[in-house]
């Protein structure tokens, strides 16, 4: 046996390892995720997958050169830079609203603490209060369940078991206000 034909054997072998196909539990274990997780990547078309006849149903079959690459990309993210970053204040007259200006951390977290208070109160006020649901003719099933304090499963029942009245009004259910009175007061 000459000195280099271990070395050749050793090139072919790992030629060999290279091109070997995976099953999904092979990959999940390559990977060190689950298969669920394995699944994902492949809905998000990270991975591709090739179905091979196996005894009793196709099996996925995963090729080892995407699943290398896959698993550089896992251990080692890409780095992302911020969405919003820091410009600059422009002197004194510059508009505090067009950019955003505080430098250290500590302010930055109180700036984006207020943002989310504000945030918060907006959603709360778009939510309509009970008083303002009460006054429409017209209810849609979640405000009707608001207001009744029956649940949406128990107002389905009773709209598919005809004993509340309501139409679909485009991809939504409306009752009239004066069927689910009629309705609560059957109850």
């Amino acid at each position: 046996m000459k000195a280099d034909e271990p070395r050749k054997l050793v090139i072919r072998l790992s030629s060999w390892y290279k091109a070997r196909p995976m099953n999904k539990q092979q990959a999940a274990e390559f990977l060190g995720v689950t298969t669920r997780a394995v699944e994902r990547y492949t809905s998000q078309g990270k991975l591709s997958v090739r179905y091979e006849k196996g005894k009793t149903r196709p099996v996925a079959v995963f090729s080892e050169d995407e699943l290398r690459t896959l698993k550089s990309e896992i251990e080692n993210p890409p780095v992302h830079r911020p969405a919003v970053e820091s410009l600059p204040a422009t002197g004194s007259g510059s508009d505090s609203s067009q950019a955003l200006t505080t430098t250290k951390p500590e302010h930055a977290l109180a700036e984006f603490v207020g943002f989310l208070r504000g945030a918060f109160e907006t959603s709360q006020r778009a939510a309509p209060s009970i008083s303002d649901i009460a006054a429409k003719t017209l209810l849609k099933l979640d405000e009707a369940a608001r207001l009744t304090g029956l649940s949406r499963g128990i107002l389905r029942e009773a709209i598919d078991a005809g004993k509340l009245k309501a139409k679909i009004v485009g991809r939504a259910w409306r009752i009239k206000r004066d069927d689910l009175d009629a309705y609560v007061r059957k109850l």
